[in-house]
């Protein structure tokens, strides 16, 4: 799969260069926003590059300085603190993985100790009441956290006393009469350590709190904290984070760092919605609110929703600040403003880009090569374009897909192509669904709920508004299913996984509602010769599913009086929707169009509205009529009603935002709403208006029924 080109965020005058003081080949002059440096987080939701974007800033920017990146839903870090929960925890053992990778660094100015650090998960291991081996053991761990760095006062300092240091912490938390020679040997240790560096061990650990300027009481009251309650060990885990910062602060500071370090260091926190990462950040937040700075080190992290949980509800007069690279220029300075909260005021939000149009046909030209036939090249583009909503993983694996150009009639064709993953053949489809949703689900999703996720997602798209949703989940097939799920919940989890809402549809991305859709209607695959692969998808549903689902909701509307629908203008055109899809054919709808028909001209506008509504459906399955019923009624009926058949399917093939704009479609839709007008006089004011609404809006290829999740498509 091909890797997407971030040039234009990190090339040498953009702004993640500038942020980390250096170019790929060496430092930059007078690096921005310092010393007082925002936290930076990367918001988008799935799939819109935020990883691809840390590596790289990893990969380009880290042969010169350190950039440790770290997943913060990666589960080895619970299994390592599981080894022994007593002295270790998921966020000690996050800081620890960043910690070794500073210690491993050989660039230039040489490895980056964290004697802080290190002291405060010694004294943690010291007070768990370890038997000795365990002990020696848990402390030989964190040894090599104290590799020497390049200068050679450091590097004797580091060599003569990192063993007598084990050993003096070994017990520094034991009763003092227990061992009276430890707090001397601890106190001649801190105070040697004190002459290097400008925020010395001793610095840090009497100002934590209650330490009362004593170093050794600091650290003692860290390891009781640790072990005393969850927010004891969240208060010690906030605190040796700060240590690990202030470690690779001082690697950065003082003259000797000028003369042989280049840039800024980074830590990289991936997934930084998950627990561990938004402990993390707010504990790195909550110490530059106090006056603790970011100093030389950029704290840079990725979040999925637009406003973060931790900054939800905090009370400001501003929003934090943010930077769309999309639509702006670098900003050239950074202001903090108490203005925007406690936490806030240190937050730069920077949004990740969508790919352009550009971009997209650079990805598919990638994946295709040199394509023999032109047309079938840039049917391609467009499926991939309107597919993904230009998010850049879905952009990817699409683009991969459509590597062979197959020939399209529906953009959803290219969802039952196969791409790999992890090596293995699948559809685009369920490779797209496991990227997206299954390795993505939202953090406060119940743990019995993660299995049937998909599935209950899969069920939902068929469902427009919150109502359609419950309607859903109240019936017998479904109840079982959502498990005490409301669709309340499930849409506030899609909110918070990052999907993005719209007013008109349930599942409010219009690519992850297709996927969903396509595994619900139990959509093929296709082998490599383009013929059907009945192994290439692996969703468990029939036609029985979708019917019953669509069944169920045009019998719930059905059975409600005439009343007003928030996204259908009625709940009589609601329930044909649905009845439209679910194969009970067009006649129901024609019938009820010509019966609602506003020929006096009262309630015309309502009556459009009903029409536009009726004809959002999808089409998939059977043969597509529509053209030929546009051009030709079939209905047995009035001269209104056969128009009017005409007219729905003009309409529907309009709305049908997974295909090419059907210009002939627009030009018969526009012809029979004149006609339409010419007869009903009363009604004509409405109907040319929308004739000509609607004829410009399908001529610019625009949806005529505009909502969130659709206004990309053209």
């Amino acid at each position: 799969m091909a890797k997407l080109d971030f040039g234009e965020l990190v090339g040498d005058d953009r702004f993640f260069a500038r942020l980390l003081g250096r170019n790929v080949h060496g430092r930059m002059s007078a690096p921005p926003y310092g010393p007082d440096l925002p936290v930076v987080l990367l918001t988008g939701g799935p799939g819109t590059g935020k990883q691809q974007l840390l590596e790289e800033l990893r990969d380009r920017f880290g042969k010169k300085a350190p950039a440790a990146l770290v997943d913060c839903a990666d589960p080895q870090y619970e299994r390592e603190a599981g080894e022994r929960p007593s002295c270790r925890s998921a966020a000690t053992e996050t800081l620890f993985d960043i910690a070794q990778r500073m210690a491993e660094w050989d660039g230039p100015g040489g490895a980056v100790p964290t004697p802080r650090f290190f002291a405060g998960m010694a004294a943690v291991a010291a007070g768990q009441g370890l038997r000795q081996q365990e002990l020696d053991e848990e402390l030989t761990r964190y040894r090599r956290l104290l590799r020497a760095p390049r200068r050679a006062g450091l590097h004797r300092l580091f060599k003569n006393m990192a063993h007598g240091y084990l050993v003096a912490l070994a017990a520094i938390v034991a009763p003092a009469a227990a061992m009276p020679l430890v707090g001397a040997a601890l106190t001649e240790f801190l105070e040697k350590l004190a002459t290097e560096g400008d925020e010395p061990v001793q610095g840090l650990y009497r100002n934590y709190p209650g330490a009362a300027g004593s170093a050794a009481t600091g650290l003692r009251l860290l390891s009781n904290s640790f072990r005393r309650d969850e927010e004891g060990r969240r208060l010690a885990e906030g605190f040796l984070f700060r240590a690990l910062r202030e470690d690779v602060d001082t690697a950065y500071s003082g003259a000797g760092a000028l003369l042989m370090r280049v840039g800024r260091p980074a830590i990289l926190l991936q997934h930084s919605n998950w627990p561990v990462g938004r402990e993390l950040l707010v504990a790195a937040l909550d110490d530059w609110a106090e006056g603790h700075r970011g100093g030389s080190t950029v704290l840079m992290a990725s979040e999925r929703m637009a406003e973060p949980l931790f900054l939800v509800g905090e009370r400001r007069t501003e929003e934090p600040a943010e930077y769309r690279p999309a639509e702006q220029t670098p900003p050239e300075t950074w202001e903090r403003r108490p203005a925007r909260g406690q936490l806030g005021q240190a937050v730069l939000l920077v949004r990740m880009p969508q790919l352009t149009s550009v971009q997209i046909k650079q990805q598919v030209l990638v994946q295709a090569g040199v394509a023999d036939n032109a047309g079938l090249l840039l049917r391609a583009q467009g499926a991939v374009r309107r597919l993904s909503g230009h998010r850049p993983r879905m952009v990817q694996r699409l683009a991969e897909a459509a590597a062979r150009l197959p020939p399209l009639d529906n953009d959803r064709d290219l969802l039952s192509h196969r791409v790999f993953l992890d090596g293995a053949p699948a559809a685009v489809q369920d490779v797209l669904l496991e990227e997206l949703v299954l390795r993505q689900l939202p953090e406060r999703l119940p743990v019995g709920a993660t299995d049937r996720w998909l599935d209950l997602l899969t069920h939902l798209s068929v469902a427009h508004t919150g109502d359609c949703a419950r309607t859903l989940l109240r019936s017998d097939e479904l109840e079982q299913l959502a498990g005490g799920l409301t669709a309340d919940q499930v849409q506030q989890y899609l909110l918070e996984s990052g999907w993005p809402a719209c007013e008109r549809h349930f599942i409010g991305d219009f690519g992850l509602r297709q996927l969903l859709m396509c595994r619900l209607y139990g959509t093929a695959g296709t082998d490599d010769s383009g013929n059907p692969d009945a192994h290439a998808h692996t969703g468990a549903y029939s036609g029985g599913d979708w019917r019953r689902n669509h069944s169920l909701l045009h019998a719930h509307y059905r059975s409600l009086s005439e009343a007003p629908d928030h996204a259908f203008g009625t709940t009589a055109a609601h329930g044909l929707n649905h009845d439209l899809v679910a194969g009970g054919g067009p006649e129901r709808a024609i019938r009820h169009l010509a019966q609602e028909f506003p020929a006096s001209g009262t309630r015309a506008e309502e009556w459009c509205a009903q029409l536009l509504a009726i004809a959002q459906a999808p089409l998939l399955e059977g043969p597509d009529e529509r053209h030929a019923r546009m051009n030709v009624a079939k209905i047995v009926g009035t001269t209104l009603e056969r128009q009017l058949d005409q007219l729905l399917h003009a309409v529907w093939l309009c709305e049908e935002r997974t295909r090419p704009a059907d210009g002939a479609a627009a030009k018969k839709m526009g012809d029979l709403l004149g006609a339409l007008a010419l007869a009903y006089p009363d009604a004509a004011p409405v109907l040319a208006d929308r004739a000509r609404e609607w004829g410009e809006r399908a001529g610019g290829k625009r949806p005529l029924q505009p909502c969130a999740c659709t206004s990309h498509i053209s």
